[in-house]
C-alpha cells in the first residue's frame, strides 16, 4: 500500500493534498529534492519559484532590498520590503520568515506568498534571508530572524510603515519555529502567526510515529529528523529552548497567536501542545486545523490555491483584531 492509500484509510484527503502528493512520488522516481540533500538547494528553490510565481504575477506595489546589520553576517542580512499600492494609510508591519526545514528556501520561494498577504492585508510585509544549514549551524537561523525584527522595530517609517505601526511575525514550518522564538525573545511585539510551526526538535511523540512510512520515498518523520541532524552542532542543541520553543518555562510573555495546524503532519501533536501552554498561561492563542491539508500547502499557494486561500482568510480575521491600528 502506498504512502496515499495508507492516509486515505484515516483521513479524506483535499484533492490538492492528493495531487501534490503524486507529483512529489512522481518527482522523486525521476531523482527529485528528497528533502534532505543540501547540495539539491538550487533546484528546491526553482521548483517552488516556478510552482508560486504566476499566482503573484499581477502584484501591483513595490519591492525593495534592505541589508539588515549583524555581527554574524558582514554584508547585512538580506530581506525584502514588500508594499502594495493598496496598502493601508497606517499599514501593519508583517515580518515572514519562509519554511524549508532550516536548509532549503529564501524569500524567492516565499516572494508570491508574501505579495499575496501584502496585497489582502494592505500591509507591509518584510521577507526575511536568514543563514541555512548545514553551512550555517544552530543558532545562526535564529540570531538573524531576531536581528531583523529588532531592526524592524526600530526603523518602522523607514520599511513603509508608520511610527504606531503594529508590527507581528508569520512563518511557516521551520520559520514557524524562528518566528516563536523570536516572539519569546523580542519585547514589543504585537502578534504572531505560526503556520504548522517546527516548535521541537527533539522531534518525538504520537504524530511522529503516525507519519513515519518505513521504505516510503516520502517518509515525513525521518526527513525531518534528518534536517535537525544536519542544523545541530551537539545533541544538546536539539533542547534549547531556542531551537524547541516548545520547552519555554514562561508562556505569559508571547503576544496574542495564531496556529494554523495542517491535518497531515508530524508537527500536530507539539502544536498542540504549544497551544495547551498558552492557554494555561492565558495568553491569547487561537488555532485552526486544516483538514485533508498536508505539511508545506502555505509555501506552496500555486499548487495548494483552494487550501491556501483558505488559509489567508483566517489571517485576515486575526489580522484585523491584532494588526490593524
Amino acid at each position: 500500500m502506498d504512502i496515499i492509500e495508507k492516509l486515505k484509510t484515516k483521513y479524506k484527503l483535499s484533492s490538492e493534498t492528493e495531487t501534490f502528493l503524486k507529483m512529489r512520488l512522481d518527482q522523486l522516481a525521476n531523482g527529485g529534492v528528497d528533502g534532505v540533500d543540501p547540495a539539491k538547494k538550487e533546484e528546491f528553490s526553482e521548483t517552488h519559484r516556478e510552482l508560486n510565481d504566476k499566482i503573484a504575477a499581477d502584484f501591483d506595489g513595490q519591492v525593495k532590498e534592505f541589508a539588515v546589520p549583524s555581527a554574524g553576517v558582514p554584508n547585512g542580512i538580506p530581506i525584502d520590503v514588500i508594499k502594495p499600492n493598496n496598502c493601508a494609510r497606517r499599514p501593519g508591519i508583517l515580518v515572514n520568515f519562509h519554511g524549508g526545514g532550516n536548509i532549503y528556501g529564501s524569500r524567492k520561494t516565499t516572494e508570491a506568498l508574501c505579495k499575496l498577504l501584502a496585497r489582502e492585508l494592505k500591509c507591509v510585509v518584510v521577507n526575511v534571508e536568514y543563514r541555512l544549514a548545514p553551512e550555517h549551524k544552530f543558532p545562526a537561523m535564529f540570531d538573524d530572524g531576531k536581528a531583523v525584527v529588532r531592526w524592524v522595530l526600530m526603523n518602522k517609517s523607514l520599511v513603509g510603515g508608520e511610527n504606531d505601526s503594529k508590527v507581528g511575525v508569520i512563518g511557516s514550518s521551520s520559520g514557524g519555529g524562528i518566528a516563536a522564538t523570536i516572539a519569546f525573545e523580542v519585547p514589543g511585539l504585537d502578534y504572531q502567526v505560526l503556520v504548522y510551526p517546527f516548535l521541537d526538535w527533539r522531534c518525538q511523540g504520537p504524530s511522529y510515529d503516525e507519519f513515519e512510512f518505513p521504505g516510503s520515498s516520502i517518509n515525513m518523520s525521518e526527513m525531518i529528523r534528518k534536517g535537525v541532524e544536519m542544523c545541530i552542532k551537539t545533541e544538546a542543541d536539539k533542547t534549547s529552548v531556542r531551537a524547541s520553543p516548545l520547552l519555554r518555562k514562561d508562556f505569559t510573555v508571547l503576544p496574542p497567536t495564531l496556529l494554523l495546524i495542517a491535518e497531515i503532519d508530524p508537527y500536530k501533536d507539539s502544536n498542540y501542545e504549544f497551544k495547551s501552554k498558552m492557554k494555561a498561561a492565558n495568553s491569547v492563542c487561537e488555532s485552526k486545523l486544516i483538514k485533508g491539508a498536508i505539511h508545506g500547502f502555505f509555501s506552496l499557494p500555486g499548487l495548494f490555491q483552494e487550501t491556501n486561500l483558505r488559509a489567508r482568510e483566517i489571517i485576515a480575521q486575526f489580522y484585523k483584531k491584532h494588526g490593524v491600528c
